[in-house]
């Protein structure tokens, strides 16, 4: 039985005085529920079904209240998860019909008003709650999405011109702004920056911004939106001069950012150890050795720029939680 379905039925059982009648269905070959209510010149019913299943639903049921021998009325409340199209030759009588995805009434016969009535209170708080569910799904991964968005219009822009999504060129990688020493010696220090935003395949940029995806929001709901952008454009500055003074290869990739947003959470885990549970920190601690490990295992990993990361992340977490909680 869908959410909605239940709830509308407890509705009736609570509120309306109605029970619920149990019959055997062949369509679905289970039990299935319909709601009464015994009024003085018959019993007035009423079925909740999905559009998909109205139709056998509608027919089950008007054969099983007519069994019944009384004088009924049957009232059918249609879930849609869009919109329906109205037609006079239906054969199922008296129809109220509700959009699921938002929780309105599509259509309403005269004799369900006061079904639509009743429901109108459960209906808004669901439109209620799904609005409020949709601002807070929105409100700590703004940032995060803009910095997802700018990397991955950067790997496009590069793949486009290496002609491949699986290894971007390496000349490409260069030319548009890799962290390559001897450049970096001639004056070119935004490449210490820019170097964060390219990648050098599809698979790079997938496994780095899901790690994005998942600590972003975390970031910003304990630090707020400017000190997750100082936390992350930092640590990724401090992950590329380490690898600049450490490492004369090419580097890319946004996983100095990423290593510095462990370390920003580790900070704060360790901060509050005695409010969080002792399993969050144990939890970090374990995912950032896991992931220097995995770096020291695999060839042609930067692990002095997963390093600078942290330290940055470390240092700039610390600094910054301090500055948030220094009135508290």
């Amino acid at each position: 039985m869908s959410d909605l379905r239940e709830e509308l039925y407890k509705v009736l059982i609570k509120r309306e005085n109605f029970y619920m009648k149990q019959y055997y269905s062949n369509y679905h070959k289970e039990e299935k529920y319909i709601a009464i209510k015994e009024l003085k010149d018959g019993i007035y019913c009423v079925l909740i079904s999905e559009i998909e299943e109205v139709d056998m639903d509608n027919l089950e049921v008007f054969e099983y209240i007519k069994s019944l021998g009384k004088a009924f009325s049957l009232n059918v409340i249609i879930l849609t998860n869009g919109e329906y199209t109205y037609t006079n030759n239906s054969f199922i009588g008296n129809k109220l019909i509700i959009n699921k995805e938002n929780n309105s009434v599509i259509q309403c016969d005269d004799s369900c008003i006061p079904l639509k009535q009743i429901f109108e209170g459960v209906l808004q708080v669901n439109k209620n709650k799904s609005t409020y569910y949709e601002k807070e799904y929105w409100k700590y991964k703004n940032v995060t999405f803009i910095i997802m968005g700018i990397n991955i219009v950067a790997f496009l822009l590069t793949a486009l011109l290496s002609g491949s999504i699986f290894n971007i060129d390496y000349w490409v990688l260069l030319k548009y702004g890799g962290k390559v020493n001897d450049l970096i010696n001639h004056g070119q220090f935004w490449r210490l920056l820019t170097c964060a935003f390219l990648h050098g395949g599809l698979i790079h940029i997938v496994c780095n911004m899901y790690s994005l995806y998942i600590l972003g929001p975390e970031i910003q709901q304990i630090y707020g939106v400017y000190k997750y952008l100082i936390i992350y454009i930092f640590s990724c500055l401090t992950s590329s001069l380490l690898s600049y003074f450490m490492s004369p290869y090419l580097s890319v990739g946004a996983s100095g950012g990423i290593f510095g947003l462990m370390g920003a959470l580790v900070v704060f885990a360790i901060i509050e150890r005695k409010r969080i549970n002792k399993r969050y920190l144990s939890s970090l601690l374990q995912a950032v050795a896991v992931n220097l490990f995995i770096g020291f295992s695999i060839s042609n990993i930067d692990n002095f720029a997963h390093i600078g990361g942290l330290i940055g992340g470390i240092l700039t977490g610390y600094i910054s939680y301090k500055l948030v909680n220094k009135n508290t």
